[in-house]
């Protein structure tokens, strides 16, 4: 346990002095900030484009972070070499991999708890009382982003950073269109192509189960026990993910 929580540690003090980081804070702010004005070119409502809006660049700025910060270290020590100097009989390989993820996870929360900060003050700018359903669609967004830096881990384990990287992107777009490949599964006619879609809709996550941005902006309800069933499938996967990690990582010929 010392010895994730050391790596863990060193994983967040390395991650939070990059400046990339702060470039894509402030980008997220500049354009949550500048969602204020929005609402005037649309038929809807001033607070009801920026909760849709704020959510959306939430969710953009979340899948950068989760990929830089995932890709970006554990990748690219990997692909120098500098992992060398870590693993070995002090720090086992398992442990190496728990800790990077819970350091990259502890820079990724901090970054959105000042990200949903500004989404916040916004919202309460203008006027809008800030109700449960909007805690919950940032708290699923960050269950989404820690699911996406074990699977950024996961990839960096056994390509490069740049396939990695690509990797995690599809495996995000893939998981928000699950439903549509079941849909096209049950359309198609081609054997081939069906058993793809069915084994893909049943291998990937559905990413949507995160996503309840259309319920906060048109004040729908959120079924009673969602968000914990939602929060539960992305620990469940977000822990398979880092299992296989560890299982190819142990693998890795270093």
């Amino acid at each position: 346990m010392n010895t994730i929580l050391t790596v863990a540690l060193n994983t967040f003090k390395e991650t939070i002095r990059n400046k990339v980081l702060y470039n894509i804070l402030l980008v997220a702010a500049a354009a949550l900030l500048l969602s204020l004005s929005f609402g005037d070119l649309s038929l809807f409502s001033r607070a009801q484009v920026m909760t849709d809006f704020g959510l959306a660049t939430m969710s953009l700025t979340g899948l950068l972070m989760a990929i830089f910060i995932g890709v970006g270290l554990l990748g690219v020590e990997i692909a120098t070499k500098t992992v060398y100097g870590v693993v070995g009989r002090p720090v086992s390989r398992d442990a190496f991999i728990v800790g990077k993820f819970c350091g990259l996870c502890a820079t990724l929360l901090l970054n959105f708890i000042l990200i949903a900060a500004v989404f916040f003050v916004a919202i309460r700018f203008l006027g809008v009382t800030v109700k449960a359903p909007v805690v919950y669609a940032v708290l699923l967004l960050a269950v989404e982003m820690a699911l996406i830096v074990a699977t950024s881990i996961f990839f960096s384990t056994f390509t490069t950073p740049t396939l990695a990287a690509i990797f995690t992107v599809g495996f995000y777009i893939a998981g928000h269109l699950n439903d549509l490949m079941n849909i096209g599964a049950e359309q198609q006619r081609n054997p081939v192509w069906r058993f793809i879609l069915v084994s893909l809709n049943r291998l990937l996550p559905n990413l949507e189960h995160f996503n309840i941005r259309t319920r906060v902006v048109y004040d729908l309800a959120v079924p009673d026990l969602f968000v914990a069933q939602a929060a539960a499938y992305g620990i469940l996967y977000t822990v398979l993910l880092l299992l296989l990690a560890m299982v190819v990582f142990s693998r890795k010929d270093l």
